[in-house]
């Protein structure tokens, strides 16, 4: 498979891996991110996203 072909998590090392640490790295960087857009608290975005136990996250951005 290559680079045209690939997903962003296939060919990101980081992404592919799937341990609890990885997956609180991506909470953290959707909720800032989230959080840059529309003013609300990351602490309180990361406990919504957390709480999904949804493998598709519904996050309105503003």
């Amino acid at each position: 498979m290559d680079m045209k072909t690939k997903s962003l998590k296939q060919s990101n090392t980081y992404l592919r891996a799937d341990d609890s640490s990885t997956h609180a790295m991506r909470i953290r960087s959707l909720a800032s991110s989230t959080a840059i857009e529309t003013g609300e608290a990351i602490k309180s975005i990361e406990e919504k996203l957390s709480k999904k136990q949804h493998s598709c996250y519904h996050v309105t951005l503003a």
